[in-house]
């Protein structure tokens, strides 16, 4: 696989129009699978590795596995400049229902690819530890003595490592003893790339898991400010909802006040026109 390809496609790809963005999240996408069948194919190295039985198969097995973990790790590092890009794209878009749709992409993309960064991860620690197991052995079938800190100083420095393949051709010129340095020394190499790539491994991983946080932190908000906004609109509602029960109850005592003045007023004419007329009857008598 050309990494390059991948590289220069991206710059291709207008993210900034929502067919751009997602044609570029299909892409990483893809990129993750790929990465994932790289480890599939670096994890069957280690095992041919492991139960190699020449150096010349060692030397093969191992440039092939060196040229592999190569463009795995160019691929990460080209996704993951990828995802800050879409990071980036979303920090300037407008706030509208196509962002949401970015951020919930982009943060799927970003899952997918921390999945496959810890699967990588998990491969190699687990193959360093098998190498190492097989120094060991291979060590101790001449130095039957040896203690572990020796052990741990052989297989992990550079001096030791050298100190070591003197002091065993020194003692023993046997084809075993030859054969085991040769083993060790090999070994070794594999083992220091290992290392190293469980390092950056672990790098981007933080990275990765950083970006994912802020991220989170960002969608925190936005579910914040939602939950603010629909507790200020229940709250609107609320006061709506007295005001018009205010507003009826209001308005049913006006209309009471209105008929007990109507019927007061009817009963006053009444009265005085009852009471006139009787009057005047009265004295006409």
């Amino acid at each position: 696989m050309d990494t390059r390809n991948k590289v220069s496609s991206t710059a291709q790809t207008n993210i900034s129009t929502m067919d751009g963005y997602l044609a570029e999240i299909d892409d990483i996408s893809a990129s993750v699978k790929a990465i994932n069948r790289n480890i599939d194919i670096i994890s069957e190295l280690h095992d041919t590795s492991l139960v190699s039985i020449n150096e010349k198969q060692w030397k093969q097995t191992s440039k092939q596995l060196s040229q592999l973990v190569d463009e795995t790790s160019a691929m990460n590092t080209s996704i993951k400049n990828r995802i800050k890009a879409l990071e980036a794209s979303n920090s300037t878009h407008p706030k509208n229902s196509d962002l949401n749709i970015r951020r919930a992409q982009v943060s799927r993309v970003k899952k997918e690819f921390l999945n496959c960064i810890q699967r990588y991860r998990d491969v190699e620690a687990n193959f360093n530890q098998k190498y190492r197991q097989r120094v060991e052995r291979q060590i101790r079938i001449v130095k039957q003595d040896v203690t572990e800190d020796e052990l741990d100083a052989i297989i992990d420095s550079d001096q030791q490592n050298q100190i070591f393949a003197q002091s065993l051709l020194q003692n023993s010129r046997s084809g075993q003893a030859k054969a085991v340095l040769s083993e060790v020394q090999t070994r070794h190499d594999d083992i220091k790339r290992i290392q190293k790539t469980i390092i950056e491994l672990a790098q981007l991983f933080e990275d990765m898991q950083m970006m994912v946080e802020d991220q989170g932190k960002v969608l925190d908000q936005i579910e914040t400010h939602a939950e603010n906004t629909n507790a200020d609109i229940e709250q609107g509602v609320t006061h709506i909802n007295k005001a018009i029960v205010l507003a009826r109850s209001t308005r049913a005592k006006k209309w009471c006040c209105f008929f007990i003045t109507i019927i007061l007023a009817v009963v006053i004419a009444i009265l005085v026109w009852w009471f006139a007329f009787d009057h005047k009857g009265v004295g006409g008598n």
